[in-house]
């Protein structure tokens, strides 16, 4: 996916949700950022999907969305690229503060994503082989640093394995030990 093709679904999202923003949380988000990530070649030019939710959340707002935009419809097919719409739920996986890094996107309007050291942090807390390889690239790349990308982690809420896991996974990305 590159920015065009996210600023196109998310204007096709507002479209649909006249009354809501709409809120980008997934790999895509970096986009708003960073959209050379989604040239040919790029991290995410082999990304077919946009992770949304809308705000207010309501679950009739989401399965329209879903049902216009989502996998396998007819705007998938037609594109190429479709949005996985998410509950509000997710946002109990997000450090503390989040709302308050929200990146507008370029072009969009109502329209905001996930801060890429947020993103970062709940990558490597949930540390998909795939999802670690990205955060990794970010880094080596300059554009989250780990010192960021910590405080980040430990404003997320998780349990005695998850502190765990997340430490594996923070060193294996980073290399720098806790």
């Amino acid at each position: 996916m590159n920015l065009e093709a996210l600023q196109h679904l998310l204007r096709s999202a507002t479209a649909l949700a006249e009354d809501c923003e709409i809120l980008i949380l997934g790999s895509a988000s970096l986009l708003a950022s960073f959209p050379e990530l989604g040239h040919p070649d790029a991290p995410l030019a082999s990304t077919y999907d946009a992770d949304i939710c809308p705000q207010p959340y309501d679950e009739i707002t989401a399965v329209m969305l879903d049902e216009a935009l989502g996998e396998n419809r007819a705007y998938f097919q037609r594109h190429g690229y479709h949005a996985d719409v998410l509950r509000d739920s997710i946002f109990e996986t997000l450090p503390t503060g989040w709302r308050n890094r929200l990146i507008s996107v370029p072009g969009v309007t109502d329209a905001w994503a996930l801060d890429p050291h947020d993103l970062a942090a709940v990558k490597v807390l949930v540390g998909p082989p795939k999802d670690l390889d990205l955060v990794r690239n970010l880094h080596f790349s300059a554009k989250v640093s780990a010192n960021l990308a910590r405080e980040r982690l430990d404003a997320i809420e998780k349990d005695e394995r998850g502190i765990a896991r997340a430490s594996q996974h923070f060193r294996s990305v980073f290399g720098e030990h806790r």
